[in-house]
């Protein structure tokens, strides 16, 4: 039997192991890899990839991998990489959330995979239709729905995504009827929401406030518990009357599971007290978000709890992408 003097010289050993194991990272470049096409949370990526390039001395380097649906090609690099913590995922909701909700055959776990390191910024998304549809807030859309049943189009970027799944979910909570289209990416289905060929649809803010502030859309509601500082007349969902109809477009960086926790425990320290800078919270309001500060461990919570949601509206709609 190992003595107790045997234990905590054991311990004291991987404390020192630990420590220079963070000390001597990075010791080469680190990939970031967005796994979408360009124009969208890469931009936020190469934003935060330029501060920890100056903080960790070595090059980070941001690789778009798209493919796949919702992010899942290149998430699979990712779960599949050595775990030292020189190949991270940088993302939105989508493969570790909606997509894993919906896809039978991923080659990753959304929960087991990957290592949460720490959130980057998040925004609401709103709920905005057409104006020519006669309704200016959620009970009268779910009035107007129910007189109307299968009368109003609504939106998505994709089949399985999040704004189709959060459809799903005000269906089967409200027992009303609309129909699904969906579109390849957010361009192409505002462009015909703008046009009226669809009436509703649900997007992150930066996407569609200008739209908004200029009377070509209407909004309804913001979907989180607090109201938007850029409309902070609109109610949110919860004050509409749908307290459990929130979700969140947020950005996070993971590593590969398996990568040593002082090395997540060292770029978690590090991107946020980057997020914590005037300079750095500038940049990422200017894109339409809010910089969130969270440790990994309140991070893993929050993709366990929104990956369990939106497993459960999919299962009842009975959504399946092969």
């Amino acid at each position: 039997m190992r003595s107790r003097r045997d234990v905590l010289a054991g311990g004291l050993a991987l404390s020192v192991l630990a420590a220079g194991t963070a000390a001597s990272y990075p010791s080469r470049p680190i990939k970031m890899i967005v796994p979408f096409p360009p124009g969208g949370a890469d931009v936020m990526a190469r934003l935060l990839a330029d501060r920890l390039t100056a903080a960790l001395g070595q090059p980070v380097i941001v690789e778009n991998r798209g493919g796949g649906g919702g992010g899942t090609v290149g998430s699979k690099v990712v779960a599949a990489a050595e775990p030292d913590g020189h190949t991270l995922l940088f993302t939105s909701p989508g493969p570790l959330t909606t997509s894993a909700a919906v896809y039978k055959n991923l080659d990753y776990d959304p929960i087991r995979s990957f290592a949460p390191i720490a959130t980057i910024a998040v925004s609401p998304f709103l709920v905005v239709v057409h104006p020519s549809l006669p309704v200016a807030g959620m009970q009268q859309l779910v009035a107007y729905a129910k007189a109307n049943p299968g009368k109003i189009s609504y939106a998505s970027v994709g089949h399985g995504t999040l704004p189709h799944l959060f459809y799903e979910l005000l269906k089967q909570r409200t027992e009303i009827e609309m129909i699904h289209v969906p579109y390849r990416g957010s361009g192409p289905a505002i462009t015909d929401l703008l046009a009226g060929q669809v009436q509703l649809y649900v997007d992150n803010t930066r996407n569609i406030l200008s739209f908004v502030q200029t009377g070509k859309l209407r909004a309804l509601a913001v979907t989180s518990e607090t109201r938007a500082p850029e409309l902070p007349a609109l109610p949110t969902m919860p004050e509409s009357g749908y307290p459990d109809f929130l979700a969140t477009y947020w950005n996070g960086v993971l590593a590969p599971a398996g990568t040593p926790q002082a090395i997540v425990d060292r770029l978690s320290a590090v991107i946020n007290a980057s997020l914590g800078t005037p300079e750095m919270r500038a940049s990422v309001l200017k894109l339409g978000m809010t910089p969130k500060i969270a440790s990994p461990q309140e991070f893993a919570a929050l993709i366990g709890a929104e990956y369990e949601k939106w497993v459960a509206v999919a299962t009842a709609a009975n959504i399946k992408v092969e």
